[in-house]
């Protein structure tokens, strides 16, 4: 049973959100195992005991820190889409969304990365991660054979190209932490430009 609510007057409603957020920025910068609680207590201002009080331990933060990121993805992605229905604007639409949301998941990759060197793994933080492959699979998939059902695209593997897309993504962000000169947005401008002639039926 955990201990009672620390009585601190910084306490508000979102600091559930403010402290996963400094979080997210943390393990993305020095990885998970480097990072304690008392260094994310520093960097938000709060006492340790509020950290524990709404997390339990860093597992979990780590895990919420994960999901937070990758709900705020999705929902912009939600957000953009209203109003869009032809498949090709769903597609590019996720590909706008990895330009607008880049910082945030490029975050959640790189969290991925080391998070994956770990020899200790957490199966609800390896689900909290897995599931931002799956969403962006079924979006993609989704949106691919609803073009070729439709005669808007060629008739691609749809898994194959779904999981192109979703492997050049994850390749820009791995090269923009590597190669300082990269843009990782003209990048991604190329892979539309890319789709654009890959999926386009011929006449």
């Amino acid at each position: 049973m955990r201990a009672g609510r620390p009585r601190l007057d910084v306490a508000s409603p979102d600091t559930e959100m403010k402290i996963c957020a400094v979080a997210l920025d943390l393990f993305a910068d020095r990885g998970f195992s480097s990072v304690t609680t008392k260094d994310i207590a520093d960097a938000t201002g709060f006492n340790p005991a509020l950290i524990y009080y709404y997390f339990g331990s860093k597992d979990e933060l780590f895990r919420r820190a994960v999901t937070l990121a990758v709900e705020r993805a999705f929902e912009q992605f939600r957000l953009a889409r209203e109003g869009l229905e032809h498949p090709r604007d769903i597609i590019y639409g996720w590909l706008d969304i990895h330009v607008k949301e880049y910082r945030t998941i490029s975050k959640l990759i790189m969290i991925a990365i080391d998070y994956a060197k770990t020899s200790k793994r957490n199966v609800r933080i390896d689900e909290a991660i897995r599931r931002f492959y799956l969403d962006e699979r079924d979006v993609l998939k989704a949106a691919l054979a609803s073009g070729v059902a439709r005669g808007d695209f060629r008739n691609v593997d749809v898994e194959e190209t779904a999981n192109f897309i979703s492997t050049f993504l994850d390749g820009v962000c791995a090269r923009a932490m590597i190669l300082k000169d990269f843009d990782p947005i003209v990048a991604i401008g190329e892979l539309r430009s890319f789709l654009n002639t890959h999926l386009k039926r011929k006449k």
